[in-house]
C-alpha cells in the first residue's frame, strides 16, 4: 500500500474548485430537472423518481475503497487519476444533455445523462475527499470542510437555480453548455498542481467497507449524517415545486433559489466556522438543524395559504433555509473528515457518512414530493417539520457520545 508524501498540499482553490465541479450535477438533478419536467408537463409522481439520481452517491462506498486502493499511474498521481477522468465524464455528460431539445420524450436519454454524471461526480468526491483529509490538517482542513459545503452549494447554484434563471433568459440548451464549459474549466486547477509521488507502506492494510465499522464512533457519525440532512433538503424539494404550481416565472423561482443558495455560501458556512471554533461542532449543528426548522416554518406560511407566495415572503424564507442548510453542512461535514483524518482510509471512511447522508436527502425529497401529490404541499411540508424535528432529537443524541465529543474542534488536534 502507499501513503501520500506529506508535502506540497493542494492549494484551497483546487479543493473549492472540485466541490463546485461536484454540485454542478446535484443541483441540476435535484433541483433544476423537477422544475424543468414539470414546465414540460410530467406529473409529480413521475417527478418524484427523479431523487433516485442521488443513488450513486448512497452506493458510492461499494466502489469508494477501491478510488483508495489504487495507486494512480506515477504521471497523474494517485487522486489525480480519479479525479480528472471523472470531471471530463461530468463536462461531456452535461454537454449531451444541452443537445437535448424536447424533456418529455427525451426523458429515457436526459435519465440515462443525468446518473452518468450522478457516478462521475460521486466517484469524484471520494478522490477528492480523500485528497483533503490525507494532505490538509489543523485549520486548513476546516476550511476545506467550509469550501467542502460552500463550494458544493455554489456548484448546486449554478447547477439548479442558476440554470433556471438562465434558462428563462438565454434558453435551457444554451445554459446547459455553458455549465458544461464551467466544468473544464474548474479542471484547470487540478492539472496545474503536481502531485507528489506517494512512499511506500507496507503495514498499512488495504482500505475495506468493513474497517470503518469497526471504529469507535462510525455509526453515531453515521447516523448524525442522516438526522441533519431530512429537513432542509425536504423543504428544499418542496419549495421550488410548490413555486412552480403557483405559477411564479422561471426565473423568479431561480431567484429565489440563487438567493438562498448565496446566504448558504456567503452567511451560513462562515457563521459555522466562527461558531465551531467558539462553541464546537456539535453545538453549531444542534444549532444550525433548530434553524432549518424555523426556515421551514416560515415557508409553511406561504404553501398553507396564509400569506401569498410573493417575493417578499418567499425571499426571506429562502434565504434563512439556506442559512440554516450552510452551517448544518459545515458542521456535518467538519464532523465526517475529523473522522476520516484519525484512520488509514480517508476516502472511504468519508464516503460512507457522507452517503448515509445523501440517502437521507434522496429519502426525504423524494418522500416529501410523493406526499405532495398525494395530500397537497402543506401536507408534505408539515411531515418534513416532524420528520426534522425527530432527526433534531436523533442527532443530539449521537453528538452526546464520548467517540463524537472528541472530535470537537476545541479538543481535536
Amino acid at each position: 500500500m502507499t501513503r501520500p508524501a506529506t508535502s506540497p498540499a493542494p492549494g484551497l482553490l483546487l479543493i473549492g474548485a472540485l466541490y463546485l465541479a461536484q454540485g454542478l450535477p446535484i443541483g441540476f438533478a435535484f433541483e433544476a430537472l423537477p422544475v424543468l419536467l414539470r414546465q414540460a408537463g410530467v406529473p409529480l409522481e413521475v417527478i418524484a423518481w427523479v431523487s433516485l439520481a442521488g443513488l450513486p452517491w448512497v452506493l458510492k462506498p461499494l466502489w469508494a475503497p477501491l478510488v483508495d486502493n489504487l495507486g494512480g499511474s506515477a504521471r497523474l498521481g494517485r487522486r489525480r487519476a480519479w479525479i480528472i477522468p471523472m470531471q471530463l465524464i461530468l463536462a461531456a455528460a452535461m454537454a449531451g444533455l444541452a443537445m437535448i431539445t424536447d424533456w418529455q420524450a427525451a426523458a429515457l436519454p436526459v435519465v440515462a445523462l443525468t446518473l452518468i454524471a450522478s457516478v462521475a461526480s460521486a466517484t469524484q468526491d471520494t478522490a477528492t475527499d480523500g485528497l483533503a483529509a490525507e494532505r490538509l490538517h489543523g485549520g486548513r482542513l476546516t476550511r476545506a470542510n467550509a469550501l467542502q459545503s460552500g463550494g458544493m452549494m455554489a456548484g448546486f447554484m449554478l447547477g439548479g437555480s442558476g440554470l433556471l434563471w438562465a434558462s428563462g433568459h438565454i434558453g435551457t440548451q444554451a445554459a446547459l453548455a455553458v455549465l458544461a464549459g464551467l466544468l473544464i474549466a474548474a479542471l484547470l486547477p487540478v492539472l496545474a498542481w503536481a502531485e507528489p509521488r506517494a512512499t511506500t507502506d507496507d503495514d498499512r492494510h488495504p482500505a475495506r467497507l468493513r474497517a470503518y465499522f469497526r471504529r469507535p464512533g462510525a455509526w453515531p457519525v453515521l447516523i448524525a449524517g442522516i438526522g441533519f440532512a431530512l429537513p432542509y433538503s425536504g423543504g428544499l424539494a418542496l419549495s421550488k415545486l410548490y413555486l412552480t404550481d403557483a405559477g411564479m416565472a422561471l426565473d423568479r423561482i431561480g431567484l429565489t433559489g440563487i438567493a438562498g443558495s448565496l446566504a448558504m455560501i456567503l452567511i451560513g458556512c462562515p457563521l459555522a466556522v466562527r461558531m465551531i471554533g467558539r462553541h464546537g461542532t456539535g453545538p453549531t449543528l444542534v444549532s444550525a438543524l433548530v434553524l432549518t426548522l424555523a426556515a421551514l416554518g416560515l415557508w409553511l406560511l406561504p404553501v398553507a395559504g396564509l400569506v401569498a407566495p410573493d417575493l417578499a415572503v418567499v425571499l426571506p424564507a429562502s434565504i434563512l433555509l439556506g442559512t440554516a442548510g450552510g452551517a448544518a453542512t459545515t458542521a456535518a461535514a467538519t464532523l465526517m473528515m475529523r473522522f476520516a483524518a484519525r484512520g488509514s482510509q480517508a476516502g472511504t471512511d468519508v464516503t460512507i457518512p457522507q452517503a448515509a447522508q445523501v440517502a437521507g436527502e434522496t429519502l426525504s425529497g423524494g418522500v416529501a414530493t410523493g406526499i405532495a401529490a398525494g395530500t397537497g404541499y402543506a401536507g408534505a411540508l408539515a411531515t418534513v417539520l416532524a420528520a426534522g424535528a425527530a432527526g433534531l432529537v436523533v442527532t443530539r443524541a449521537m453528538l452526546a457520545r464520548p467517540a463524537l465529543r472528541q472530535l470537537d474542534d476545541r479538543s481535536a488536534p
